[in-house]
């Protein structure tokens, strides 16, 4: 249950990213747009799915 909150929240970082990326490209001048832009990266970073090493 945990991992499936994870991979949610990570795709919605990825959403996030998207919708800031005009702001960054330049071709948006609307500073609303930066907050997604990097919350997005921070939540993307937070929750990217990793493998559990198992134990010998």
């Amino acid at each position: 249950m945990i991992k499936k909150v994870g991979i949610v929240l990570f795709v919605i970082g990825i959403a996030m990213m998207l919708i800031g990326m005009p702001y960054l490209l330049g071709y948006s001048t609307n500073e609303c747009l930066k907050y997604p832009l990097y919350l997005g990266l921070i939540v993307t970073v937070m929750f990217t799915p990793t493998k559990k090493q198992k134990r010998k």
